[in-house]
């Protein structure tokens, strides 16, 4: 078990390890933090390339000095061209004048080059000579212009492929991935989990000043047995619709419905999917099988129960209401609570009452 280890990069930015893959990524960072060299960040959409990226910036001697991302996917040819050189244009009066742009804007600091493989192939024969002889030209311009600037690319996608495919410079391919540095996806180190949607949902009732609420033991159980394929940002957007709405039992029912529910398990074969197992074998009609299918599905049994304890407490042990909120049959509920020996607490005993009990029956 791994000693969580908490990372303070920004005002509102952590870097988070509780998992061997992201103690690699930190000192696998500290190392390249250590040179100047370029550095090629890799990893799906969503991951937390730019907070590694981040990170990098925040322990090398740069750390003083600015840090800036530019988007090379959402810029046309010529607005990026003058975004990250600059150009040097006529005023009014015919004076020439000129205009910074991010590698002078960012001296002494760290530029991150996002889907940098998006650049036109000007642009990209453009940053290959910067590369290699540390010198630029603003657009329109004449003198060559010194620069210091540590650069870090980042991308989601197979450059091999794309440099195969005339797509990305195979220099410039060469150049940026002599030092990799991939941040795993989120499937591959499920334990942090609970610490991120704590992060995430500080900072979001922070930004929007309102209470935070609790997660449960077993919501944040059912959030580990997802595979998030959109990483951080479809993390971050289940936790805005928990804080908007605050209902646990919708948040358990939306994680047991979706496709990815169990894939993130111990029990998985190692490329994102889990071993399956049948419903259990006392359910004998098709109905009761095809009513439980999202709920079981991959499901660890730990998980399981604590969702269907949790709706029973939540309904007062009305079992047919509880039935509902997870969405199985009546039946099905009734062989859970005897498959995991469920009994209603005191405190709802007393609720329920001798009616209470013949009505849920």
């Amino acid at each position: 078990m791994y000693q969580p280890e908490i990372e303070r990069i920004s005002e509102e930015l952590y870097f988070i390890a509780a998992s061997p893959a992201t103690r690699r990524l930190r000192t696998q960072a500290q190392l390249l933090s250590q040179t100047d060299v370029p550095v090629l960040v890799t990893g799906e959409a969503g991951s937390g390339k730019t907070t590694a990226a981040r990170l990098i910036h925040s322990l090398s001697i740069r750390s003083s000095f600015p840090f800036m991302r530019v988007g090379c996917a959402v810029l046309t040819r010529d607005l990026l061209e003058n975004e990250l050189f600059g150009y040097e244009h006529a005023s009014a009066n015919g004076r020439p004048e000129s205009t910074l742009g991010k590698f002078e804007e960012c001296a002494k600091g760290t530029i991150l080059l996002d889907e940098f493989d998006a650049m036109p192939d000007a642009v990209q024969r453009r940053l290959l000579k910067l590369l290699e002889t540390g010198e630029f030209v603003r657009c329109g311009g004449q003198s060559p212009i010194r620069a210091d600037v540590r650069i870090i690319a980042a991308t989601c996608r197979d450059l091999e492929l794309a440099a195969a495919e005339k797509r990305v410079q195979e220099e410039l391919f060469y150049r940026l991935s002599a030092f990799e540095l991939r941040v795993p996806p989120l499937r591959e180190r499920h334990e942090e989990i609970p610490l991120l949607l704590g992060h995430l949902m500080n900072r979001l009732t922070r930004r929007y000043g309102v209470p935070a609420p609790r997660f449960s033991t077993a919501l944040l159980d059912a959030c580990q047995q997802c595979a998030w394929p959109g990483n951080l940002n479809e993390l971050e957007n289940f936790a805005k619709r928990f804080l908007a709405h605050g209902d646990e039992g919708a948040a358990l029912n939306e994680l047991f419905s979706r496709p990815d529910y169990g894939s993130a398990s111990k029990g998985g074969n190692g490329n994102g999917q889990s071993k399956t197992s049948g419903p259990p074998s006392s359910l004998h009609t098709s109905e009761e099988t095809s009513s439980l299918k999202l709920l079981v599905r991959n499901a660890k049994g730990e998980t399981e129960r604590g969702a269907i304890a949790q709706a029973l407490e939540q309904t007062h042990w009305n079992r047919k209401a509880a039935a509902r909120l997870l969405n199985i049959s009546y039946r099905a509920l009734l062989y859970k609570i005897q498959e995991y020996h469920l009994a209603p607490r005191a405190e709802s005993a007393r609720l329920l009452g001798t009616d209470g009990m013949r009505n849920a029956k």
